[in-house]
Formats: structure tokens, sequence, C-alpha cells
């Protein structure tokens, strides 16, 4: 992260974990009652950037995600996996362009492996890849009013999405969540001078926050500690758009194939609600009263604290539990998973 742009945020009480993670105002905790306001921002800087520039880098990067490079566009991002051979994803990437440039976002915690992994393929490819976090830097906007206030401030909305516009050398990301929901990403001052201009009416919310509505929405990550432990439809990601069966080969793409077309999925990602306050971890298991296997039902995907109380979760369950509703986040088997609804549908057998 930038050190000016650290220093920025220090002014508005923001302190950092090891991850980049923010929290605002650390000796009286913001309290957000429902996200349902006019308008909330935060910091993404536990967010990091791959900048893959180079004539080669569409077919490089072809060769590599579980999602079509060439769909990207100027006004057009998506999501795409990063697997091993045998089909487990490494790390999701939210990917865009900018000046003829594409750009790969994942955590933070997760950049460095990455882009080692990447340059081992590169060999004679006429590609270039590189950390730019000192370069560019990413907020996020939300909010009831979020699509007027950043219309009056010159923008273009856009409409889905995925769909990107742009306006004073800033980027605008449109995130799934019926109240509207954005990424914004630019240079150092051009960011300043826009979070300047919406903070006096904003409400500044937490990394945590953000995740949450990640969750509600029904949007995976993949962190340090779940990286490999699912493959891409495991995460919904066949109904996320972020796998594409008709590109062609990657590293993969075999496994992630046969599963489309002639496996039968077991396992898939499931919102739910928790009574507790113990706050799992990405990749901790999930317990069964009735099954035998010491792997678990299931693992979590992300988990955060509720505003209601409790933790809301993600994770990736057994169908089998689910139908029998035989899933517990402890093995005491005294704290069950209550199942929530998606926000999309998932297409059954």
């Amino acid at each position: 992260m930038s050190n000016k742009w650290f220093s920025f945020l220090n002014t508005y009480g923001a302190t950092f974990n090891s991850e980049q993670e923010v929290t605002f105002n650390s000796k009286d905790e913001v309290t957000v009652k429902s996200l349902q306001g006019d308008l909330y921002i935060t910091d993404l800087s536990y967010l990091g950037l791959i900048e893959v520039s180079g004539e080669d880098k569409n077919t490089f990067l072809q060769g590599q995600l579980t999602n079509d490079i060439n769909a990207i566009s100027s006004s057009l991002s998506h999501l795409s996996g990063l697997c091993t051979p045998k089909g487990r994803l490494r790390t999701l990437f939210t990917i865009f362009s900018r000046k003829d440039k594409l750009f790969l976002q994942l955590p933070l915690a997760l950049q460095e492996e990455a882009l080692k992994r990447l340059k081992m393929f590169v060999m004679m490819s006429k590609v270039e890849l590189l950390d730019v976090n000192e370069s560019l830097i990413k907020i996020g906007i939300v909010g009831l009013q979020a699509s007027n206030i950043l219309k009056e401030n010159g923008f273009t909305i856009p409409a889905e999405t995925n769909m990107v516009s742009e306006h004073n050398e800033l980027q605008l990301i449109r995130l799934s969540g019926k109240t509207p929901r954005f990424e914004c990403i630019g240079p150092l001052e051009k960011i300043q001078d826009l979070w300047k201009t919406l903070q006096n009416g904003a409400q500044l919310i937490n990394t945590t926050h953000w995740k949450l509505m990640d969750i509600q929405n029904g949007i995976p990550g993949v962190f340090a500690s779940s990286k490999e432990a699912f493959i891409p439809q495991m995460l919904n990601l066949q109904v996320l758009n972020g796998i594409n069966f008709k590109k062609g080969c990657y590293t993969g793409q075999e496994i992630v194939a046969r599963m489309q077309y002639l496996g039968k999925l077991k396992r898939r990602m499931y919102r739910a609600h928790c009574e507790t306050d113990n706050l799992p971890l990405p990749g901790d298991l999930l317990y069964s009263a009735t099954a035998k296997s010491g792997q678990g039902i299931g693992h979590i995907v992300d988990a955060q604290k509720s505003l209601n109380g409790g933790i809301e979760i993600l994770a990736v369950i057994t169908i089998e539990a689910i139908e029998n509703k035989d899933v517990f986040l402890d093995e005491s088997l005294k704290s069950p998973l209550i199942i929530k609804q998606l926000p999309y549908t998932i297409e059954t057998e």
C-alpha cells in the first residue's frame, strides 16, 4: 500500500492489520446497524493488484485462467480462477482492463505467491507482470444514494454487475447487490480527491463490513488458509460467470470440464447464519452428527459477524448434509448452521 495513502487514511482514524484490512476509529469502533443508509465508503487495500502488459498478455492469461480473457474490455470486468493441475483454486481474480493493460485483483496475502506462479509460465511470451499496489488505489462505495452521488460527481453509472465506466482517470466497477455497490480504482491524487468529496456525507466502514456484503451477495473468495481447497464449481463460479467452458485449455481445465459434463457435484457453496460469537476462518471444517469422514462435511469459504448478532457464512457443504439439515460449526454439534437463500439460482439435477 502507498505510504502516502496510508498517511492520508490515518487522518480519518484508519488502522490496519497485517493483511491491510482497515478499521476506522479503532478507539471507538464504527457502529453500523444495517448497511442500508445513503452512503458508505471504505478502503480496499486488503486487495492487491497485478498489472499484466505486453502483446502476448491475452494469449498468456488464456492458458492459465478459467475464464475467457478476450471477453474483458474497457467496459466489462469478470471473475476468473487460477487452478492447480488437479483443478483446485489457488486464487480468484477480479480482472479488468485499463489503458490497454490487464489487472488481476486478489487478496493481498496471496499476491506474492500468485505473481511468482504466473511468472514461471511466461517463458518466451512477450508479457510483463508487475505489482502495482503503490500506483493504483482502490476504494469501495455503497449505499442507497451511491449511484446518484457518483453521477453528481461526473461518473456514468455502470448498468449491470461487472460493468465498468471511467471518469477523470478513475474506473468504476459495479459489484453485485440490491444496494448499489461499486469499486473505484485510480491514481493516489484522484482517489484522495474523490474520498474528500464523498466522506462529508458518508459513513466510513471497515473491511469486515465490505466482506459481509460479499457474503450476503454470495460472492466467494479464496484466501491464504483456503487455497487449493475448492474446485471452481464448488464456489458456484459457473453461475457467477467465473468459468468459460468453450475457451480451450488452461491449467486444471480437464478436471473442471469433466466435473461439468461427466461428474456429479457433491458439494457446493451455500449461505448460512449461525448463532455464535466464535468466528471461524476460511478453510475451517464443518461437522455432522452422522458423517463418519474425518474430512468433515464442508469447509468455511468466509465468515463475518452479523450486524444483528451471530455470524454470516459462506461455506462449501455436501448436498447430502444440507438435505439432512445436519451441518454444525463445531465438533461438539452445539452450533447448527441455518441455511439462507442465495441471491442467485443454481440449477440442480
